[in-house]
């Protein structure tokens, strides 16, 4: 073998092996490597009680424009995760809105004939809006869909849910000590 092809090889090597040397030092930075802080997710909690409260209120302003739907003479907007705005649209150059209806974490809603279907977090509710000034619950469907306590984001990890401390409605940005979940 020539000379100067050993002499390449012996470098890379050594290269190699300082890198791989280097690699496993560690700089302390003065915290504790075993506590780990980042900034993650922390859940925000509510009671079943709370969230299972509809009410209908006086017009609110739209914050989350969602779905739209629209029967008769009344748009009915999805202000996602707030509730259901009822909007009167016989004259469309002037729309007027008539009323909110707070039902916390809504995301979804359908209707038929006069009845208005809401997803509450993990329940059904249904709404007679015969009367779209005078909203009343027809039916509420306990428990109709499973609901998911983790952050809707993907690969960041996240403060494990407590069922202890009620129902998981949302998520905020936080820093926390070991956070042992991930999605």
């Amino acid at each position: 073998m020539p000379y100067h092809y050993l002499v390449r090889r012996y470098k890379t090597a050594l290269l190699l092996l300082s890198l791989i040397s280097l690699d496993s030092c560690y700089i302390n930075s003065g915290s504790d490597p075993a506590v780990d802080r980042r900034e993650t997710y922390r859940p925000i909690y509510s009671t079943y009680d709370r969230v299972r409260t509809v009410e209908t209120l006086d017009p609110q302003p739209i914050r989350t424009a969602g779905k739209i739907y629209i029967k008769d003479q009344f748009l009915f907007i999805n202000d996602v995760g707030r509730g259901i705005h009822i909007v009167d649209n016989s004259d469309p150059a002037s729309p007027t809105k008539v009323s909110f209806v707070a039902i916390p974490s809504a995301r979804e809603l359908a209707i038929k004939d006069s009845i208005l279907y809401v997803d509450n977090i993990i329940d059904l509710v249904a709404l007679n809006i015969a009367n779209p000034r005078n909203v009343r619950l027809a039916k509420r469907v306990e428990n109709a869909f499973t609901y998911a306590a983790y952050p809707p984001m993907h690969n960041v990890r996240f403060e494990c849910p407590d069922p202890e401390k009620g129902l998981v409605i949302g998520w905020e940005k936080a820093e926390v000590t070991n956070p042992q979940c991930f999605r």
